[in-house]
């Protein structure tokens, strides 16, 4: 296949109200995609994504903000980034 154009992901997951960092993870995306072929979930934190999707997205060499989802039942804003 085409090696992507992005190298990592970044998954930020920030508290609503205090505006605080509650995750700041960068991983490789060579990692994460392995992870996901295996059915393994790579973050807790991110139950809504859609993995097929966002494979499509990185090997389309998608880069920038991929996710922004404000959780407002957790108080969390989740973003993630290829980059």
């Amino acid at each position: 296949g085409v090696s992507p154009v992005g190298k990592f992901f970044r998954v930020t997951v920030t508290d609503i109200d205090s505006g605080k960092n509650r995750v700041n993870v960068r991983l490789p995306i060579s990692v994460v995609m392995a992870g996901v072929k295996m059915g393994a979930r790579f973050s807790p934190e991110v139950e809504g994504l859609d993995m097929q999707q966002l494979i499509r997205m990185v090997e389309s060499g998608a880069t920038g903000k991929i996710v922004d989802v404000l959780d407002d039942e957790d108080g969390e804003h989740v973003e993630v980034f290829i980059e």
